[in-house]
Parts: C-alpha cells; structure tokens; sequence
C-alpha cells in the first residue's frame, strides 16, 4: 500500500500542545506552594489561588493529554494493519478535509471503493444501539463508572458525508476522462484498536471491525463504481492540497 502520509499531524499537536500545558500547570503548581509557604500577605493568598487553579486546570488537561495520546497509539496500530494492503490502494492519515473542523483518522483510497476509518482505543464497557453509545468502567466494589465516549458512529459517518461532497465538488477534474461521474459511495468504518474494550453492539449504523478484519473487509467490498490509478492519484492530490 502506498502510504502518502501517516504523520496525524492534528493528533500530533493536540499531543504536544496539552503536554506543555500539563508541564505549565505543574510550575504554577510548585510556584504556588511556594508563596504558600511564605506565609506573609498577600503572597499566601496568592499561591493558595495558584495551588487551586493549577491543580484543577493541570487534572483536566493531563486528561485531554491521555485522551489524544492515546488516539496517537490507535492510529499507529491501524496504520500497520492497513500496509498489508496491495499497492494499488492509498493511504492518507490525519488530515482535516474542509469545512471539517477535527481530522479524519484515516482515507483509504483504492480501485474498488473509498473507506473513511476512524480509530478509537477505548478501552472498558461500550454499549451501542443505533447511533446511542455508553462507555463505562465497573470499580473494585462494583460501581459504574460512566466515561465519555460521544457518537463515534455519528462521527465516522460525518467524516465519510464531508469526504464524499468534497470530491464531488472537484468531479469535473477527478473524472474529466468519463462521460458521467459515477456514483460515488464512501464507506464508513469504526474500529476499537484496546485489548481491554468490551463491546456490546446493536442496530450499528456503520461497519464496526475488529482490527483484525480490516484488510480482507476493505479488499472484498464491491461497489457500482470503481476508481482508475489516475482518478486515485487525483483525489489524494486534492485531499493533501486543500486539507487545513
């Protein structure tokens, strides 16, 4: 598989950018118990205010910080998955096809169809039906824990919506060699990349895969359109060109 980019570089700044805050909030930290310990007005008052601010501030961005941490692992897992596949198919990761704000995991490009992945590595109880989706955790004593999770489902199917308009929009120059554009579908996939995830699934609106299925998933789909190399090639130079 050609690989044109694997570098997410949207995950890669939500990385580094919660990571300086984190090392920030822990100065401010340190800074505040400090003026603490001076214990003379109003520096004490101060720190206390520094200790509060940067202890509450530091929890919930160290937090964002294991969040896109953690889709900078399930990415990198997907993508070596995904390079088993021939070389006729294109792989383009982490790019924010406009008017899309958030990335798209990963486009798949290929003779036989166009595949929109995103990657989640969740891990604990996920429940979904339809487009409704719980996650939790179960305590040492029993107690449920709820944990974000959002519609993933909604938001593969998002990513796919806007990929499809947007290479409808450039039809004219994709397939200027054709008669008539076909119709054009993009497959949504939803893959859940943690060991310790255990899924419950009911009514999914979109392909929900083991990271195991996704190769011989993507190569035994069959569409009513199929995509020249110099159509793919044009795509993935629109995608890369325009992409924030």
């Amino acid at each position: 598989m050609k690989i044109l980019r694997k570098e997410a570089k949207y995950v890669w700044r939500n990385v580094q950018l919660n990571k300086s805050r984190v090392i920030i909030f822990l100065i401010l930290l340190l800074l505040g118990f400090l003026l603490f310990i001076i214990n003379v007005f109003p520096y004490a008052s101060i720190g206390t205010i520094l200790i509060l601010l940067s202890y509450f501030l530091g929890i919930y961005t160290y937090q964002k910080y294991l969040t896109w941490k953690s889709g900078e692992i399930s990415n990198d897992i997907v993508i070596e998955k995904l390079s088993k596949l021939p070389d006729s198919y294109v792989l383009i990761s982490g790019v924010v096809v406009p008017p899309n704000r958030g990335d798209t995991d990963h486009i798949i490009l290929g003779p036989n169809g166009i595949f929109v992945i995103e990657a989640k590595h969740y891990g604990g109880e996920i429940k979904c039906d339809g487009d409704d989706w719980e996650r939790y955790k179960i305590g040492a004593k029993g107690k449920r824990y709820e944990l974000w999770i959002g519609s993933p489902s909604n938001q593969v199917k998002r990513n796919a919506k806007v990929l499809k308009d947007f290479i409808l929009k450039h039809k004219k120059e994709i397939f200027e060699e054709r008669k008539r554009t076909p119709h054009i579908w993009v497959e949504s996939i939803l893959i859940f990349t943690n060991e310790r995830v255990n899924l419950n699934v009911n009514n999914p609106t979109v392909q929900i895969l083991d990271i195991e299925e996704i190769c011989d998933f993507i190569l035994s789909q069959n569409f009513n359109y199929s995509l020249s190399e110099k159509e793919i090639e044009k795509i993935s130079d629109l995608i890369l060109k325009n992409s924030k």
